[in-house]
């Protein structure tokens, strides 16, 4: 029953969009901000100085290239692979500057005006997002989309927007919380 709700062109459609945004605000912002992100890259030091900067600007072009894939409805798979390996990268270098005992202050992800520390969390988030991101590769059933499905896509696009805002948020307080404390 679950597999056949995620096979419904209504789910893949939302998620789809969801991705879409995410990919293409977060591009935007870095392209609009290519310094600050080639200091966030340069904090993670997992890569060689020189690359720094060429992969300050490779990054927000293959989001936004994962983004415009994931609206063309016959690109989800072609588009779900690269953005998931995007996001399967993201968490990977997070992980690995937890476990190198890094504190960086600034993720990079920049989805609002709020900065956040590397966390676990973060790591699990982009793990959830990867997720969602390769259940796009799914044969979708066939059924046409009406009106009404029109609908709950947005309501499901709005629903995963605020719950990706609140999770941020709450992940954002709680190291803030932790900072206080201390």
């Amino acid at each position: 029953m679950v597999m056949e709700l995620l096979r419904d062109p209504v789910w893949l459609t939302a998620v789809s969009l969801g991705l879409a945004l995410l990919f293409g605000a977060a591009g935007w912002h870095k392209l609009r901000n290519r310094a600050g992100f080639s200091a966030i890259l340069q904090s993670y030091a997992l890569l060689p100085e020189r690359l720094v900067r060429p992969a300050a600007l490779l990054v927000p072009w293959l989001e936004l290239a994962a983004a415009a894939g994931l609206l063309i409805s016959s690109g989800y798979p072609l588009a779900a692979v690269p953005g998931a390996a995007l996001l399967l990268a993201y968490a990977a270098a997070m992980a690995l500057s937890l476990l190198k005992g890094r504190r960086i202050a600034d993720c990079g992800c920049h989805f609002g005006a709020q900065h956040q520390a590397v966390s676990a969390a973060l790591v699990w988030r982009n793990l959830l997002l990867s997720g969602l991101a390769l259940s796009l590769l799914q044969a979708p059933r066939s059924r046409e989309l009406g009106v009404y499905d029109g609908l709950v896509i947005a309501a499901v696009l709005l629903c995963g927007c605020v719950l990706y805002l609140l999770a941020n948020s709450l992940i954002a307080n709680q190291q803030t919380a932790r900072e206080l404390s201390l």
